[in-house]
This record gives structure tokens, sequence and C-alpha cells, in this order.
């Protein structure tokens, strides 16, 4: 089940891109969005740019271990 929540302003040091997420986990876009749509990562929207918590990617490098 997608988790989407509504941002009004995103900070610019607390959150990633999905292409950053991607980079920084090792994995291809459509992985993270698959990720999303799954529910397995929250999405934070903030106007049209999807974003994802680097607090969220961190727990999920984590588990990639």
């Amino acid at each position: 089940m997608k988790t989407t929540i509504k941002i009004d302003k995103p900070k610019d040091t607390s959150y990633f891109t999905v292409q950053e997420a991607a980079d920084e986990l090792g994995i291809n876009t459509q992985t993270i969005r698959d990720y999303l749509v799954k529910g397995i990562m929250k999405t934070y929207k903030f106007k049209t740019l999807t974003l994802i918590s680097k607090e969220e990617v961190k727990q999920r490098k984590q588990k990639q271990k």
C-alpha cells in the first residue's frame, strides 16, 4: 500500500530525490519506484517532486548489508 505524505517545504538536507536514493542504494530508479508503490518506503511529495527521507534510505542501506 503506497504511503504518500505531502509536505509544505522540504528541508534540502532531509530528503533524496528518487535518483539520489537509487544512487545511494546502488539500485535503479525503477526499483525505488517499486518500493514506493508497494509501500516498502514512504513517499514525500513537494509540489510535483517525489522525495524519500534520507533516514529511510539509511535504514534500507543497513538492511542490504
